[in-house]
């Protein structure tokens, strides 16, 4: 007998987390006599891999996958947390880039990759988002799925109404720097009333910080340098310089959402996932878009990595499907289907990627746009309390922005929040 192609899946925060962290011992997967086997995935938001997961149920008939999408990844970091604590989890679990250093720092948590087959995909994935899996005692906690890359996206029509060029070329040339971007946004503001941007830690903030070969932290999970690095306060005082080009409207809120299909801001910092959510957002502005350079340098923005927990009931299992799953031709499915830019750089000169364009924005050449960006990334060591210190910093600029609290001393306050946020 043969195992149902059956594909179930749970989403919605409150609801999804509260399953999440009350699930029963082990994995709670199951297996039977005859070899069918169920494994427990646990996802979170929008990772595009939902025809995957369709098509390896169809391919491998005795397994059954049941999904779990945790709804966003702070969402699934906290259930993931609880679960391991009570020596529960899945058989597969899905982390996102800025939380992988808490997990990967209890390594006694989850199988080593190694152990499995791992160092024999490790050459197909770039040298960085490797070790970005990596515990310090060289296991391999997780594989890498995506890579971020930085661009700028754009409405061509809300730019020429403004009076702006609309060629992607020319717009590049308009901010080789973040204070030539400024600039731009300070002349679409004038000509149209409007806010060029979403707002400023989105659009200003995250792309700038990421610019650097350090953010938060330094060569370590001790090394704290986020007072200290100048790329986090050259990254903040542009934001708050920002804050006349912003149309102060919260990312992926319903706000938001509407505000790429009514024009409400006419720029968008754009890592490769962004460019589905916007099409997906505003489908009525297909052609209207298009995507830039970003100001200055390259960034990675976005990423995960697929685990095992340690508990899983089937560990050979798990990593069949995730090795299959981050393998290049599946990568390159994603990308062509949802956008998200491959980690395995084999296929970066391929015509696939070279010559892949998107209709929605403008016929862009959007595979060597981000194949560029992510070529000239610089590793970021991300640590433990990553998303902690980035919401102290991230959530001060956001009351200056929306006049809660003034500019003067924002800095020092900034500071200050995330001293009390590590607390």
């Amino acid at each position: 007998m043969k195992a149902r192609k059956t594909l179930s899946a749970i989403v919605a925060g409150g609801a999804a987390l509260a399953l999440l962290a009350g699930c029963s011992g082990g994995s709670s997967g199951g297996s039977s006599d005859d070899g069918n086997v169920e494994l427990n995935v646990w996802t979170f938001g929008g990772m595009g891999l939902d025809d995957l997961f369709e098509k390896y149920q169809a391919e491998n008939p005795n397994v059954t996958l049941k999904i779990t999408n945790a709804g966003g990844a702070d969402e699934q970091a906290q259930a993931l947390t609880t679960a391991l604590a009570g020596g529960k989890g899945p058989d597969v679990a899905a982390i996102e880039i800025g939380y992988m250093a808490q997990f990967k720092a209890q390594p006694q948590n989850f199988v080593d990759l190694r152990t499995l087959g791992a160092d024999d995909i490790q050459p197909s994935f770039l040298d960085w988002r490797w070790e970005q899996g990596v515990a310090a005692d060289g296991s391999v906690v997780g594989i890498p799925t995506d890579v971020g890359g930085l661009a700028m996206a754009y409405r061509t029509d809300l730019f020429e109404a403004a009076g702006l060029p609309t060629d992607r070329d020319e717009v590049s040339a308009l901010w080789p720097t973040w204070e030539d971007f400024i600039d731009v946004g300070n002349q679409y503001t004038e000509a149209t009333g409007k806010g060029m941007v979403d707002n400023v830690v989105n659009s200003v903030y995250n792309p700038v910080v990421r610019q650097g070969d350090q953010m938060y932290y330094g060569d370590g999970p001790e090394d704290f340098v986020y007072e200290s690095n100048p790329q986090v306060q050259k990254a903040f005082d542009l934001a708050l310089d920002s804050v006349g080009l912003s149309s102060r409207i919260g990312s992926f809120s319903e706000e938001w959402n509407a505000g790429m299909n009514n024009g409400d801001f006419a720029v968008l910092a754009a890592p490769a996932w962004m460019t589905t959510y916007i099409s997906q957002q505003a489908p009525d502005t297909s052609g209207k878009w298009d995507i830039a350079a970003v100001p200055e340098d390259a960034g990675n923005w976005g990423g995960s990595q697929l685990t095992i927990p340690k508990n899983s009931e089937h560990p050979e299992e798990a990593y069949e499907f995730i090795s299959w799953l981050m393998a290049p031709e599946q990568q390159l499915e994603v990308f062509q289907t949802h956008g998200n830019f491959p980690s395995t750089p084999e296929l970066y000169e391929t015509p696939d990627i070279q010559e892949f364009t998107s209709t929605f924005f403008s016929d862009a050449p959007v595979g060597p746009i981000y194949a560029n960006s992510v070529e000239t990334i610089q590793p970021i060591y991300e640590g433990p309390q990553q998303r902690i210190i980035d919401n102290a910093i991230q959530n001060t600029i956001g009351q200056v922005e929306n006049g809660e609290e003034p500019a003067d001393g924002a800095w020092e306050r900034a500071m200050d929040n995330v001293e009390t946020a590590l607390q």
